[in-house]
């Protein structure tokens, strides 16, 4: 079960082992040295990107833009961490292209770090997420997409209850060609008209 308190305006999710909260002013450096440190890792299942991406630089206006995004309830990148909330970054979960009425709707993203990967932090940590976005962003359904391949992607969905209903052909261009994804959702069964009170 994971708990969420508000800090300035923002989220912080606490689950049994994680921490996911948005990103401070100053965790640009952060994001970049996650990003150096799974570049390889991350490469078959994200598009290809230019070297200024992986630089300390290209991530400054980052955590800014995306506490902007949050406090506006457009989207909510938090970045999971251990338990303490410090340190490096573990991994990102998304909650992103919210939409409010009649859809109320929402798209889940996540990665994981390498150095972590098969101990159950994305399952955790997505699982947090999720539940957070149909207790206080009033969400009725969830999307998540994942390549044929990524196996991993596939259990962590599944773990998480969310089936699938169809395949998107060649939805996004990834590592420089046209890839299939698989699309995935779960639905808030709790979702009641007063939730948007």
């Amino acid at each position: 079960m994971a708990d969420v308190v508000w800090v300035d305006g923002l989220p912080v999710i606490h689950t049994p082992r994680l921490c996911l909260r948005i990103a401070r002013p100053n965790e640009g450096g952060k994001i970049a040295r996650y990003l150096r440190r799974n570049r390889e890792h991350l490469r078959p299942w994200e598009p290809l990107r230019s070297e200024a991406y992986f630089e300390d630089s290209f991530h400054e206006p980052v955590p800014a833009q995306d506490a902007d995004h949050a406090q506006t309830g457009k989207e909510f990148r938090f970045r999971i961490l251990d338990r303490s909330g410090e340190g490096e970054f573990q991994g990102t979960v998304a909650i992103r292209d919210i939409w409010g009425w009649p859809l109320h709707m929402a798209v889940l993203g996540y990665s994981i770090d390498a150095q972590h990967a098969g101990k159950g932090y994305a399952s955790e940590a997505a699982g947090a997420a999720v539940d957070f976005a149909f207790q206080h962003l009033a969400i009725h359904r969830i999307e998540a997409c994942y390549m044929p391949a990524n196996k991993p992607s596939e259990r962590v969905l599944q773990k998480l209850g969310f089936q699938r209903e169809g395949l998107l052909r060649e939805s996004l261009m990834v590592n420089g060609r046209w890839e299939d994804h698989v699309l995935t959702a779960k639905l808030n069964e709790n979702w009641a008209i007063d939730s948007l009170s």
